[in-house]
């Protein structure tokens, strides 16, 4: 369910300001329990055979379920202006919060007889968002597209490494240290860690991880060359694509430079990914176990959008491949249109 008000506003100058506020609510989600773990206080590590199991047997049992809950809030802010017939700008700024019990069907919790801590921060729970695009006409048909996306980092889950409850999966999540002098405990940036909890010991909540926030500039500088017969009457502006005031057209060549009132239409573009090399990391390692806990061993794929969406570095468009590196990247593309 899903309920939103918008506001919004005409100001001077061709801009338009607009705010909405949008409230998700999601009941009955997927989300898989073991309804087969060995009963609370009977589960041996050293000997799990010797655990007592609610099935009369050892084998692990997942059961797909529809008890999962979601909750949203969240608040956009667009400003859109177009300067003049040959600058136009957009941008937003996005205020999330996400809350829920699951991920989706993969997500089970980490003590099957103790839900306590499953409702945290959801995958998507991204609080900060910014992006700022638009589209520059210069002399001798030349358009240039910046986008500049910049967003805080999302949760993760801080997990032990270890199966704590013979389940057969390793997503235990560590308990939080009430005796300093107890061995193996782990200092962390979010406290001191214990990867063996006992039973009735506080535990760290799901997603209570933060990861490092990303930083994405895309630029685009494009000429069309027209030949051919003249349009008749149609102009130039009359064959340009182009998005929400005058802004690119998302995920598409057609809007990446303007046309002319030729018949025919070449388009040339030399597109620059990540500009600035930002090292934008992938998803981080929870295991508090390892030692590249925090850390992330592969590079964020793909675009990223407010909310968690995708698609916000994007700007190349249409390439007809992709890869997971964010390094910085330099495509150059050619289109006919007549």
């Amino acid at each position: 369910m899903q309920s939103a008000f918008t506001v919004e506003r005409q100001l001077p100058t061709g801009t338009t300001l607009g705010a909405t506020y949008t409230n998700s609510r999601g009941a009955h989600l997927l989300r898989s329990l073991d309804i087969n773990a060995p009963l609370p206080g009977t589960f041996d590590p050293t000997n799990p055979g010797s655990s007592v199991f609610p099935m009369g047997n050892a084998n692990p049992l997942f059961l797909m379920t529809s008890s999962g809950v979601y909750n949203q809030h969240q608040l956009m802010i667009n400003v859109n202006s177009r300067i003049n017939r040959r600058v136009s700008l957009t941008g937003s700024y996005g205020l999330n919060q996400a809350r829920s019990n699951t991920d989706g069907l993969g997500t089970f919790p980490a003590n099957p007889y103790n839900y306590a801590g499953e409702y945290g921060p959801a995958a998507n729970d991204i609080r900060h968002a910014v992006s700022v695009n638009g589209a520059i006409d210069t002399k001798w048909n030349f358009r240039f597209s910046p986008l500049l996306t910049i967003q805080s980092g999302p949760p993760f889950n801080i997990t032990t490494g270890n199966d704590l409850y013979g389940t057969t999966l390793f997503n235990g999540r560590p308990g939080i240290a009430t005796d300093p002098n107890k061995p193996g405990l782990i200092q962390t940036a979010y406290g001191l860690l214990d990867p063996n909890p006992v039973a009735g010991q506080p535990t760290l909540p799901r997603n209570y991880g933060r990861g490092p926030g990303q930083t994405y500039l895309n630029l685009r500088m494009a000429k069309t060359f027209g030949f051919g017969p003249e349009r008749g009457g149609g102009g130039r502006n009359a064959a340009q694509s182009s998005g929400p005031s005058g802004a690119p057209a998302a995920g598409g060549f057609a809007g990446g430079a303007p046309a002319t009132n030729h018949r025919y239409n070449m388009s040339i573009a030399l597109s620059v990914r990540n500009a600035l090399n930002h090292n934008n990391p992938g998803p981080i390692i929870g295991n508090i176990t390892s030692p590249l806990f925090g850390q992330a061993n592969q590079m964020a794929g793909g675009g990223f959008g407010p909310g968690g969406g995708g698609g916000g570095g994007g700007g190349g468009g249409g390439v007809g491949f992709s890869e997971n590196a964010n390094n910085r990247r330099l495509e150059m593309q050619v289109r006919l249109t007549f």
